[in-house]
This record gives C-alpha cells, sequence and structure tokens, in this order.
C-alpha cells in the first residue's frame, strides 16, 4: 500500500469518527474530540499490514477511537482556572463522546470485546487518577502509568482481535509520541501533571529535560528495531517513520545508520 493511501484511509476513518461524535455548540466552545493520527495508524496497522479484515473489526477500531477522545477530553480541564463555559462543556463533550462509545459497544452486541475494552478504560482512568495523588512515585511506576494511559485501549483491541505482534511497536511509538509532546510543553513551560511530578521526582527540570531526551533517543532505535520485527513492507515503514513520528531528521539519520 502506497503513503498516499495509508494516508487517505486515515483521513477516511478520522471523518467517520468526527461525524460520530459531532455536536455544533461543543464544536463551536471546545478544542473537539482528540482524534491522533497515530493513534488512528496503529488501530488500522493490521489492515495495512494485509491482516484479515472485517466491517466488524473497523467498528470497533472507531470505537476505540472515540473512547480515547472521551477519557483524554477530560484531561484538557485545567485546575488552576476558574470555571468558565469552554471548561464545562469540555467535560460535557467527554461525557457525550462516552455515551456515544457506550452505545456503539451496545450496538455491536459483542460482549467479550466490551469485557475487554471495560477493562482497559478502568485502568486507564486508574492510572490518570494516580497522576493527582500527592506521593512521589519511582520513575518506572511512573513510566509504567503512562504507557497504560497511552496504550491500553489499544493494546485490548490488538490482544481481542490477535494482532499482538505489533503491541511493541505500538507501546514504543505511543510511548514516544507521548514524551516528545512533553518535552514541547517542558520547554514551553507550559506543565502538565506528568511534567510536575516528573520534576519532583527529579530536583530540576533540566534533569528531566535530559531524562525525556534519553528516553526519546532509546525509543527511537528501539522502534526501528520493531519495524525490521514485524517486516513491515518499504512503504508502511517509512510512513511510520516520516509521519507518524516527530524529529524526521532523526529517524532518516537512524535510517541510513540501519
Amino acid at each position: 500500500m502506497k503513503g498516499h493511501q495509508i494516508q487517505s484511509k486515515i483521513i477516511s476513518m478520522e471523518v467517520e469518527v468526527l461525524n460520530a461524535v459531532q455536536q455544533r455548540t461543543l464544536d463551536q466552545f471546545t478544542e473537539g474530540p482528540s482524534i491522533k493520527e497515530s493513534r488512528l495508524f496503529f488501530l488500522l496497522l493490521p489492515f495495512f499490514d494485509g491482516k484479515n479484515w472485517s466491517a466488524e473489526i473497523e467498528s470497533s477500531a472507531k470505537t476505540v477511537s472515540i473512547v480515547y477522545a472521551a477519557l483524554h477530553a477530560h484531561d484538557k480541564i485545567k485546575e488552576d482556572v476558574p470555571i468558565i463555559k469552554e471548561q464545562q462543556l469540555t467535560v460535557l463533550a467527554g461525557d457525550l463522546y462516552s455515551g456515544i462509545y457506550y452505545q456503539m459497544l451496545v450496538n455491536s452486541k459483542n460482549i467479550a470485546m466490551v469485557q475487554q475494552l471495560a477493562s482497559a478504560i478502568i485502568q486507564v482512568s486508574e492510572k490518570k487518577t494516580s497522576f493527582f495523588e500527592e506521593a512521589i512515585r519511582p520513575l518506572d511506576e511512573i513510566e509504567e502509568a503512562i504507557i497504560i494511559i497511552e496504550t491500553e485501549l489499544l493494546l485490548s483491541y490488538y490482544r481481542f482481535y490477535g494482532f499482538s505482534e505489533y503491541t511493541l511497536l505500538a507501546e514504543q511509538t505511543l510511548l514516544y509520541l507521548r514524551y516528545a509532546e512533553e518535552l514541547e510543553y517542558l520547554q514551553s513551560k507550559h506543565y502538565t501533571n506528568f511534567l510536575r511530578e516528573l520534576n519532583s521526582n527529579l530536583a530540576h527540570e533540566i534533569y528531566t529535560e535530559h531524562w525525556l531526551l534519553e528516553k526519546l533517543d532509546s525509543l527511537h532505535g528501539q522502534i526501528l528495531v520493531s519495524i525490521a520485527d514485524c517486516s513491515l513492507d518499504y512503504e508502511l515503514a517509512q510512513f511510520l517513520l516520516h509521519q507518524i513520528t516527530p524529529h524526521q531528521h532523526r529517524a532518516e539519520q537512524l535510517t541510513r545508520e540501519g
């Protein structure tokens, strides 16, 4: 599959998901649902890679994308500013997305999948909540929480449909993207709950920046190894390296070195 075909399929699913959760007032006053291209790429990766695909699997992929949007909508609530209309509507947006994915899950009558996703939603919610606790945790516990938040919904979908061969690549890439995003927040002095806890643990934000940069370098190398292990074809591997992951100059350098 060519790069433009991969991009077209991702855009098509994004439009379908946006149409499913569209609500005029929420669209006007909120940032809208968080439907990241990287998540759609990994939800569709088995299709791109030529695995058996069906309307049921594609419907489940859309549902997982809406679950991600619902869970991440509440992350946009800023606790240190007065409650304003946008904040209230953002809460309502998260509730709306939750209602839509419940409805989609019920309509699918796929009880086993519902159970898998319900378990994943609980785990993600628990790990998100852990960032509001005041205790300082070891770095490996913080990292474990981030991994579950970013990947558990996707991995439950992989496990259910037998796509676990992509687990490691998806974990590494989604974690890489989260750390790249957190690094940008840190450098712009926009402190997330994750950065606040990391800063407390590492004593100073300069060490947090070094920690994130080292993680990004390490994960980039791991991603290249996992791409080879998954035997992704050239077009798919290039799309992942140059469209999904940021810092393309770094990806190109590592590709040449590899």
